[in-house]
């Protein structure tokens, strides 16, 4: 075999190969095209699935639900409004309190060396009335510790008001029986004027014992 024959002998095989080559390639990427599309064709979703799907559209947003409820929630209340939830009563029974406190803070030094006239007990009586009954027992209790005998005849007009509660009646009467006798005597005597008063039995003994011992010549008995 010459060399040109050779040359052209490896040339028909260089040819060859390289369209056995081609072939190969174009076969196998026709199979990968298929294989995807067949994978494209299982991952589109059926008819039964799409329904699922279009009955979800039809759900309501749950931002939505929350938008409905917002403006009424985010509204600004009234005064009223504040009053009915509690809120504006809780000010108002403080205003209360604060306004009796302050009543009470006036008469603690002695009134300024000046004692209680009976519109002075009325309007510490009627300032009284206006605080909320579950405030009311820090309240007197707050005045019983700091009100002066001197001043004494402020806390009678609550012990002689019919329309307090027997708990507040009977905290005002055990405060000024611990006081000396020329300070719980006028006030025992205002108390057995009533009858009907809670306390009108205990200040009537008081009254009797002490008068007896005073008509005796005794000291008063405390």
């Amino acid at each position: 075999m010459n060399k040109k024959t050779a040359t052209v002998i490896a040339i028909v095989l260089a040819i060859g190969l390289a369209a056995g080559i081609g072939c190969w390639y174009v076969v196998r990427n026709g199979d990968s095209q298929e294989a995807l599309e067949r994978e494209f064709e299982q991952m589109e979703p059926r008819d039964a699935d799409l329904g699922s799907f279009k009955d979800m559209e039809k759900m309501p947003a749950f931002s939505n639900d929350r938008a409905k409820k917002s403006p009424k929630s985010s509204k600004r209340k009234s005064s009223k409004d504040e009053d009915d939830d509690g809120r504006g009563g809780d000010d108002l029974a403080e205003r209360l309190v604060s306004a009796f406190d302050d009543l009470t803070d006036k008469w603690t030094d002695e009134g300024g060396g000046k004692n209680p006239t009976l519109k002075d007990v009325d309007a510490f009586v009627e300032q009284f009335r206006k605080i909320p009954e579950d405030r009311k027992d820090e309240c007197i209790h707050r005045a019983l510790n700091l009100i002066p005998d001197e001043n004494v005849m402020l806390l009678a007009g609550v012990l002689m008001d019919r329309t307090q509660s027997d708990a507040i009646v009977d905290a005002v009467f055990s405060d000024i029986l611990n006081r000396d006798e020329d300070v719980k005597l006028p006030v025992m005597r205002q108390v057995i004027k009533d009858p009907k008063h809670p306390c009108w039995e205990d200040a009537a003994w008081i009254v009797d014992v002490t008068h007896a011992g005073e008509t005796a010549g005794e000291e008063p008995k405390k």
